[in-house]
Order: C-alpha cells, then sequence, then structure tokens
C-alpha cells in the first residue's frame, strides 16, 4: 500500500470511548487542551458508552472543540466507531479515557503518520510511592505497544490512524467486548497498510495496584479470549492440557519472546519504576503460577460458555480470529 503524504492542514479528531469514567474524563480534557499541536487543527470527541454517572456532562462541551455523543450502552469498539463516524478529521486519535497523555502526544504521533497509516504510540504506567507486586507484574503484563507491534498489532490506549484506512477496513468489530483494536490493527496489516510504533508519543496509564483489581482484569481478558475461541469453533490454551503447565509454558513463551525470566527491566525503567531482587523474587509465584493458572481457568470458563451459546443458538455470527490476551 502507498502512503500519502501528511497534509499541512491535517484536521485531527482524538476520540475517547468512555463509560462512567468519572474524574478521568476531566483529567484527559485537560491533558488534551495543553497539547502543543494547533488547537485549530484538531476535535475532542467523548464516545460514551451509557454512563450514568453524569462524568461527561459535566465536561461542558461547546460542540466544536469538544463534542459528548451519548448511546445506550454497548461496548467500547462499538462505541469508538460512533465516535469514528461523527468525527471531522483525516486522522483518528484513539485515547482511553484512564490515559493521561504527554503535550507532545498528538504532534509527535501524527508526524510518525508521515511514512505510514497507523502509529501505535507508546503506554508507560504510573504506580503508587508504594509498589505492589500487582503494579509492578502489571506493568509488563499488559500494553506494551512495542512487542504488540512487532507482531502486527496494537492498543486502543494510544493510537492514530488513517481516516480513509478506517473506513476502507470497516472499523473495529462492534461485537468485541475485548480484542477489538487488535483485532482491527492486524487486519489492516494484513490487507496491506503500514503499521509503526511511535515511541516518543507517550501517554500514561495508572497500574492495577491490588490484587482484586489485578486478578479481575486478568479473568475479563481471558474469560472474552474464550469465548470468542469457542464462537469460532477454536479452543483457548486454557482448554487444552498445555495451559495447566504454568511453569513449563511461561518459561518457553518468554524464552522464546526473548524476555527476562522474571520482571522485565526495560518495560519498568521506561516508566521510571526502579526495581529491587526482592521485587524480582516476589514476582515469580504471580508470573509463573498464578497469572496462568488464572488465564487458563478464565479461558474454559469462557470456552464452556461460548459453547453453551453456540448450542443454545445465541452465539450470533462467529468474529473474526484475534491476537490471545495480552498475557503470558
Amino acid at each position: 500500500m502507498t502512503v500519502s503524504p501528511i497534509s499541512r492542514d491535517l484536521q485531527v479528531s482524538v476520540i475517547v470511548a468512555a463509560r462512567d469514567a468519572g474524574d478521568d474524563l476531566a483529567h484527559v480534557v485537560r491533558a488534551l487542551e495543553r497539547q502543543t499541536f494547533r488547537p485549530s487543527a484538531f476535535e475532542v470527541v467523548i464516545a460514551d458508552d451509557g454512563s450514568q454517572d453524569g462524568s461527561a456532562g459535566a465536561l461542558g462541551a461547546d460542540g466544536e472543540w469538544l463534542r459528548v455523543l451519548w448511546a445506550p450502552p454497548a461496548n467500547p469498539y462499538a462505541a469508538r466507531n460512533r465516535g469514528a463516524a461523527s468525527a471531522r478529521g483525516e486522522v483518528l486519535a484513539f485515547l482511553d479515557a484512564d490515559c493521561h497523555p504527554e503535550p507532545d502526544w498528538l504532534e509527535r504521533g501524527v508526524a510518525a503518520l508521515a511514512n505510514a497509516d497507523l502509529a501505535a504510540g507508546s503506554v508507560l504506567f504510573t504506580t503508587p510511592r508504594r509498589k505492589s507486586v500487582w503494579a509492578l507484574v502489571d506493568t509488563e503484563t499488559f500494553l506494551d505497544q512495542e512487542r504488540a507491534v512487532l507482531a502486527g498489532s496494537a492498543v486502543t490506549a494510544n493510537l492514530l490512524v488513517r481516516r480513509a484506512l478506517f473506513e476502507r477496513e470497516g472499523g473495529f468489530d462492534g461485537t468485541l467486548a475485548n480484542g477489538g483494536d487488535h483485532e482491527f490493527v492486524s487486519r489492516c496489516v494484513r490487507s496491506g497498510a503500514r503499521l509503526v510504533y511511535a515511541a516518543d508519543a507517550v501517554v500514561w496509564h495508572p497500574t492495577r495496584s491490588s490484587a482484586r483489581a489485578f486478578i479481575g482484569k486478568l479473568w475479563t481478558v481471558n474469560r472474552r479470549h474464550g469465548i470468542r475461541e469457542s464462537r469460532n469453533g477454536a479452543r483457548p490454551r486454557g482448554a487444552g492440557w498445555r495451559g495447566w503447565l504454568p511453569v513449563v509454558q511461561t518459561l518457553r513463551n518468554r524464552i522464546g519472546a526473548a524476555r527476562p525470566l522474571t520482571l522485565d527491566p526495560r518495560r519498568l525503567e521506561a516508566s521510571g519504576i526502579p526495581t529491587s531482587t526482592w521485587d524480582h523474587v516476589r514476582a515469580i509465584p504471580v508470573i509463573y503460577l498464578l497469572v496462568p493458572y488464572v488465564s487458563a481457568a478464565a479461558q474454559l470458563v469462557g470456552w464452556w460458555q461460548g459453547r453453551r451459546q453456540r448450542t443454545s443458538g445465541s452465539a450470533g455470527a462467529s468474529v473474526p480470529a484475534v491476537a490471545p490476551p495480552e498475557t503470558e
């Protein structure tokens, strides 16, 4: 695919999907007000997915620079599609409500599109002063854009897409509750679109610093992955015997991906998170036992749920295959 040049008069639409985002929405809008990108050259579209907390209504949207589109709850990918359909820009910049962009985020992200169709920016992490093991493992488990781009994928926490490509590919699969960003980007890459990693287009994401938050995220992502695989007539890794050999499988995965055997210092140092020997030691049982066992169990539950849906005829059409969840 031939990449067209970036116009000097380029217009950009920043699309933020949100549901009951609370103070996060106000924070992200303030960060967008401080962008170094020409203020007259971009708009912000809040794609509200059925919020009931009043957070979107409190933003004081002016209908020009900032707009709020409310609709009954569906899922974040359906909400992003609504935002894109209403957007005025030639470039669609997707940002999560709980991400805080650096002032030059948009400027650097758009610059990365000069020789690309999609640009995946860096997602770094903020963590409490007292680091929990959950925050450390969360940082190295989720939202590694550099690794995702190498695999031909990316997440919408920080993603810029040329509008023409988005429309040609039909946008996100609005039937997916999660993984729709990986599916969309992988589909674009397979069609010949050029994806680049924009390391200097940075947003910050809070870590999940408690066991409940981290395990809850892990369970949800993997259960939904199991449902998708079942709907497509496939078996997730957790439904097979290899999913229950966590130490062996995790060790093989990390060696195969040229990753450290304990915490990944590259990921942690990028976010300014120092680690000690004790941090690496206490993370070992989480990485090699808890993460794979929870992931396998959640995939198995999701797989059975998907089978029941198929048997009852409530599953609907099959969905395109997506990348495995962002875990070992």
